[in-house]
């Protein structure tokens, strides 16, 4: 997927990666990881893009292979998580080009914008697309940091009850700081970008281990 594919967000990190990724002190967002994939795992999306057995299957297998390079890269030194991630981010890129029709790319875009909502706006496409200012983009890293360090919090959360009212909460907040910065034409122009809500259970997005 070309717009998003550098997103890799701390979201997706700490969904996919789990804690031990942010063993370093943390840098600001976004991180280096892989939203498409962590997003392609809840059987809510899968049923929103109507993937057929075989690809969800697909994305199974390549969750738990990313998932074992993962847990070694956690260990490593900073250069080299970093070089170790961008790889990872390339392969998963590659995946979801070889496994989603155009349509189904442009749905999990849309579902990715409206769950990661703040951290998404760092992308180079989606600014654009906003015509964002050089101030919005200077406030943007304080806001994310602040976005990212609730989400790291949200794996705390034992039940899948607390994990859905947590995301709700992260979601309604990260919508009002989202409208806060935005112009109205802006904000018109990222209700677009957003398309149709997405209404599956995101419940089990934070698991900390794919398999």
């Amino acid at each position: 997927m070309h717009t998003l594919s550098k997103i890799a967000l701390g979201l997706s990190c700490v969904a996919l990666w789990g804690t031990t990724a942010f063993a370093a002190p943390p840098r600001p967002v976004p991180e280096e990881g892989a939203l498409e994939v962590v997003m392609l795992r809840q059987q809510s999306v899968q049923k929103e893009l109507k993937l057929n057995e075989e690809a969800v299957d697909k994305i199974h297998k390549h969750c738990s292979q990313q998932w074992e390079k993962a847990k070694k890269i956690a260990d490593l030194s900073e250069p080299e998580r970093d070089k170790k991630f961008t790889e990872l981010t390339k392969e998963n890129d590659q995946f979801v080009e070889k496994t989603l029709n155009k349509d189904q790319r442009k749905r999990l875009q849309e579902i990715m914008l409206q769950t990661a909502g703040l951290l998404c706006l760092s992308d180079k496409e989606v600014a654009a697309k906003l015509n964002l200012t050089e101030d919005q983009k200077k406030k943007l890293p304080t806001l994310q940091m602040e976005a990212r360090q609730e989400t790291e919090e949200l794996i705390h959360d034992v039940t899948k009850e607390q994990k859905r009212a947590k995301l709700k909460e992260i979601r309604t907040t990260s919508q009002k700081r989202i409208k806060e910065l935005l112009t109205d034409a802006q904000e018109a122009k990222w209700n677009e970008l957003l398309g149709k809500p997405f209404e599956g259970d995101l419940g089990a997005f934070f698991a900390a281990d794919p398999q």
